[in-house]
């Protein structure tokens, strides 16, 4: 009896580490003020170092959609026709968005509607975070499929149409 409540205890100790250890870190604080320099000349800096962050952050984005794109089975432009709210534990109310495939912009086409949620919730927010499931009604969303039919369980990512970074998903929204 007193080796389980041990082992209970340990058990549970490990999952209080080990989620503070996996909490979603803040940002990193920025350069500190070098002795002798202007507030002007330490604010400049600062504004540089976040702009190397923010674009470090884009050129992430950037090739998260590249990727995005190369693995996806299909892509379809879909728009939301629905909103409503369900409750996510431990969170609350959070939206559900049912969509609708307008076309095909790579691979096969769907006309299926699907709906997308999510599904738990993090240190860092609920997930997936997939652009449309914030969305409004009426919104369009590029939607990267990966293994058949739209769905929860196929979608990798959606993004809004005008955070289309890569040329070629620009193109083929063009062509279409």
């Amino acid at each position: 009896m007193i080796m389980r409540s041990l082992i209970a205890a340990a058990v549970a100790f490990t999952a209080l580490v080990t989620s503070v250890a996996v909490a979603c870190p803040p940002p990193p604080p920025g350069p500190p003020q070098e002795v002798g320099e202007s507030d002007e000349a330490y604010a400049q800096r600062q504004a540089e170092f976040r702009a190397a962050q923010e674009q470090q952050h884009q050129d992430w984005l950037h090739a998260r959609q590249v990727r995005l794109w190369d693995e996806a089975d299909s892509v379809i432009i879909a728009r939301i026709e629905r909103v409503r709210t369900e409750d996510l534990y431990y969170i609350g109310e959070v939206p559900r968005v049912t969509l609708r495939p307008l076309r095909t912009i790579k691979g096969r086409r769907y006309t299926n509607r699907f709906d997308l949620r999510y599904i738990e919730a993090t240190s860092c927010g609920p997930i997936p975070a997939f652009d449309a499931i914030q969305g409004q009604v009426g919104d369009e969303f590029v939607i990267f499929l990966r293994g058949g039919r739209p769905s929860q369980r196929t979608v990798q990512q959606t993004n809004a149409l005008t955070a289309i970074t890569d040329a070629r998903i620009a193109e083929a929204i063009a062509a279409h």
